[in-house]
């Protein structure tokens, strides 16, 4: 039987409150999945940030409701996970296209990217309004107190097990426009922190108590108007700055082969080729940097004595950051360790998703600068076994290794790198998933500052929605938080060169009449400067933890009234 509810404040809200903090059992979960998946219309590529407020306030009125039951914590955890996995589904619904890319093999295993991934992920925004259920009240309090644990528990999403800081509300905004210089201050947790609040606020007009205390219940609306207002204002001022470039070019190029084309007999020679026709193509100088996309080559292109010769050939006086798997044959002593200390068995082989520069003589003498990746995919490219306990059971069906070269997973690199190279600039080199963590950019490795970013990706394996799309806005992030312009590659993703202040600046173009019918692309452009160390840069997530305190503070400050 429904409890029942009475709401009082702003009476055209009242029946919608009643309405949703009524609901029970399996009405209850269905609303509350529904609310999380329409949340997920609220990132790219819509960035239809307004929406979060009919999620998070709904979310709110139905623990307004489940609080009141008899068994108020099994009911609150239940409603915050089903709008997560509701809110998961719909947002992360791409990762189901690997297991496409050779459905023969991996079509039987969907229910693991459309099921478990989204009921795992609800878990910890179920943990998080939970933690909030445990001091709820019917008054304001609420609303900090939903901003203060669910910001938490998303800074434990982008941190447990090596994080996966996907979709954290604070992208929402639109990067490169005003309110996501925010982002500069103090880090997208920061803004993750403030969009919460924001978008959850219209919640405390209408609540159960009796009192007509009208002041109370619009101060938190009074306050979150106060926050975007300024944010909005500060944030145009700084846009409307325009953009410093320097004299160097570069040269950004994808192929444009599908993932399953990539792979197929004969096609590697291909790819190499069209690559190579589009280093000759007019337009281009001697003094450019070019950029090719994360495993941009069907092959291993170092250990590859005839590709590598081509590509140095082609390349001339130009330099090439190419992404690219290679492999390293561990040899151990006599005391039966490896290179590197740790014990390993004999004639092992380690593989690594790697970033290489190239110039004319590395057919000779090798790349002139590498990187190794080291925050590696889950499943994608760590091994299951390494990630859950009986990982094992199931690596055999999951699809291979993202760049479908090593069968067993890559092996992580040492750590951030700045890249230096004669002829380029100093850059952060970022491979694909790793331009999710803002801590990387900013690593004490990173003194001095890098004066740009390279981030490569394979955005093939995504199809051509919203995994895509998501991925580039948050790589943007990572502009606006560093000041550092970010030139990006992505294979069937969003090519792009984007300024430190997350400005998209030029976006590769299909190359008419493409002879192979792939989705060839390439945009030449100038280098942006480097702007001033941000906040976020020197101080990182200080400004996040001091918000934490203060909401803390304001939630128990309107709770004892």
């Amino acid at each position: 039987m429904n409890q029942r509810v009475t709401s009082h404040g702003f009476t055209a809200l009242g029946p919608i409150h009643e309405a949703l903090a009524r609901l029970r059992g399996w009405k209850a979960h269905v609303v509350a999945a529904f609310l999380g998946a329409l949340g997920a219309f609220a990132f790219a590529p819509f960035h239809f940030s307004p929406i979060l407020i009919f999620s998070f306030t709904g979310l709110i009125w139905m623990i307004d409701g489940a609080r009141g039951s008899s068994k108020w914590g099994k009911a609150v955890f239940a409603r915050g996970w089903a709008f997560g996995s509701g809110f998961f589904l719909i947002s992360l619904h791409w990762t189901a296209f690997p297991f496409l890319v050779e459905p023969e093999k991996h079509a039987l295993f969907l229910f693991m990217p459309l099921v478990l991934l989204p009921a795992g992920l609800g878990l910890i925004w179920g943990a998080g309004t939970s933690l909030a259920g445990a001091f709820w009240s019917a008054s304001p309090s609420r609303v900090f107190v939903f901003a203060l644990f669910m910001s938490i528990v998303e800074y434990v999403r982008g941190h447990l097990f090596g994080g996966f800081p996907w979709n954290l509300p604070g992208t929402t905004w639109t990067p490169g426009a005003a309110i996501s210089q925010a982002a500069s201050i103090g880090g997208i947790y920061w803004l993750t922190l403030l969009t919460i609040f924001v978008m959850a606020t219209p919640a405390a007009l209408v609540d159960t108590r009796e009192s007509r205390a009208l002041g109370q219940r619009l101060f938190p609306v009074i306050f979150a108007v106060a926050l975007l207002g300024s944010s909005w204002a500060w944030g145009a001022r700084r846009i409307a700055e325009p953009t410093t470039v320097y004299s160097q070019y570069v040269t950004l190029m994808d192929v444009g082969v599908p993932q399953r084309d990539k792979w197929a007999g004969g096609n590697g020679e291909r790819v190499l080729r069209r690559y190579l026709e589009m280093l000759e193509a007019p337009g281009q100088d001697p003094s450019d940097i070019v950029i090719w996309p994360e495993g941009a080559i069907p092959a291993y292109l170092l250990q590859s004595v005839n590709a590598l010769d081509a590509v140095s050939a082609f390349v001339g006086d130009r330099k090439l950051i190419v992404g690219t798997s290679r492999r390293q044959p561990i040899r151990n002593d006599e005391a039966g360790l490896d290179i590197t200390g740790a014990p390993a068995r004999p004639d092992e082989i380690h593989y690594f998703n790697s970033l290489a520069v190239v110039d004319r003589s590395s057919a000779r003498s090798g790349p002139i600068a590498l990187y190794d990746k080291h925050r590696l995919v889950p499943f994608g490219e760590l091994p299951a076994v390494e990630i859950i306990p009986l990982g094992r059971l199931i690596e055999g069906i999951l699809p291979g290794a993202l760049q479908q070269m090593v069968t067993q997973g890559f092996n992580a690199g040492p750590g951030p790198a700045v890249v230096y190279a004669d002829g380029i600039p100093p850059f952060n080199a970022l491979i694909c998933y790793e331009g999710l963590y803002p801590s990387i950019p900013r690593h004490k490795i990173a003194r001095p500052r890098a004066e740009w970013m390279v981030i490569i990706s394979n955005d093939a394996w995504f199809g051509v929605g919203m995994g895509p799309a998501q991925h580039y806005a948050q790589h943007r992030y990572r502009a606006i938080e560093s000041g550092l312009p970010i030139a990006r590659v992505a294979s069937l993703g969003d090519t792009a060169m984007v300024d430190g202040l997350g400005r998209e600046m030029a976006h590769g173009e299909p190359i008419s009449g493409d002879p192979i019918g792939w989705r060839s692309s390439v945009v030449r452009t100038q280098l942006p400067a480097a702007r001033a160390e941000t906040l976020y840069f020197r101080h990182g997530d200080l400004l996040f933890g001091l918000s934490l305190a203060l909401f803390s503070v304001l939630a128990f400050l309107a709770w004892r009234r």
